[in-house]
């Protein structure tokens, strides 16, 4: 097997179709598909299920797959690392970072970053928590912001922020007259919820598993502004970081009682290489975010 033949491999099982693949890796389809058959042909396995409208894993190529990303993930960090030797003239930096993180708290830092290594490139994935951590696992990410409880073994995690994570309302609700709110009254409430996947969500599952009730949920968004829009128009009530409720957002907000506080961290592989681009980047924020408390 062939590096190339793999990841044409993996991006046709990443896209479910062969034109697709092929137009993503500028190649014309009869030669990925050529190329595809001969793995199968080399391997004496059928690793795709094809019909009209999409192409499938087989079990066998569910496994070939699984191996496939973990070889191609060791080839791009045995490339960063020769490239790195010539020094941080030119690298890339991709992290995975919630919304919250990524609208509040990481603009100073990326800027600061940006001014001290301006020839470097900064990515960053807007993801949940939860996605963070599969695709550190996966190798999918270098670097990544995760919730610091039950962390996997395999990865290192950095305490980069806590906050109190507060129930918001609008100014006009009958709530902005209190300072606290229990997790039963919250519940009795029509909520505005970020999608699966985001950690304030998962406080939202465990509240309603502690209660056994099925929570009310109206708005689903990942996008703050639309969720505090909603919530000041009185549609609806909140979860949000303390870090997020500013100013003029024309909302009220509780602690929760018992309250929730959260704790966030940078988080990385145990095993994997780390180009200098990142590693560089990875220790400019842990010096320049010693466990920020809102």
């Amino acid at each position: 097997m062939e590096l190339r033949q793999l990841r044409q491999f993996v991006t046709v099982v990443e896209l479910a179709s062969f034109t697709a693949a092929a137009k993503h890796l500028g190649i014309a389809q009869p030669a990925i598909s050529a190329a595809i058959k001969k793995l199968e042909q080399q391997l004496s396995i059928q690793l795709l299920q094809r019909n009209e409208r999409k192409v499938s894993l087989s079990a066998e190529g569910q496994i070939l797959y699984q191996h496939a990303i973990q070889l191609l993930k060791q080839a791009e960090d045995a490339e960063q690392a020769m490239q790195s030797l010539v020094g941080l003239e030119s690298g890339t930096v991709t992290i995975g970072i919630p919304s919250m993180m990524g609208s509040y708290f990481f603009p100073p830092l990326l800027m600061g970053f940006k001014s001290l290594y301006p020839q470097l490139n900064l990515s960053v994935i807007d993801a949940g928590t939860e996605l963070v951590r599969k695709k550190l696992l996966s190798g999918e990410l270098d670097l990544g912001i995760v919730v610091t409880h039950d962390v996997p073994a395999e990865l290192h995690c950095e305490p980069i922020y806590k906050g109190e994570l507060l129930a918001c309302c609008s100014q006009d609700n009958p709530l902005s007259q209190q300072d606290s709110i229990s997790h039963q009254e919250f519940l009795d409430h029509e909520l505005v919820l970020f999608r699966e996947g985001y950690f304030h969500h998962k406080v939202i599952e465990q509240i309603s598993r502690e209660q056994q009730r099925v929570p009310q949920v109206s708005f689903q968004t990942n996008l703050i502004p639309l969720i505090k829009s909603i919530v000041a128009r009185d549609f609806g009530i909140t979860t949000l970081l303390s870090m997020v409720v500013q100013p003029g957002d024309s909302l009220h907000s509780l602690s929760f009682n018992p309250p929730f506080f959260l704790e966030l961290g940078l988080a990385w592989r145990r095993d994997a290489y780390m180009s200098r681009a990142n590693q560089r980047f990875k220790d400019f924020v842990l010096e320049n975010c010693k466990l920020a408390e809102a």
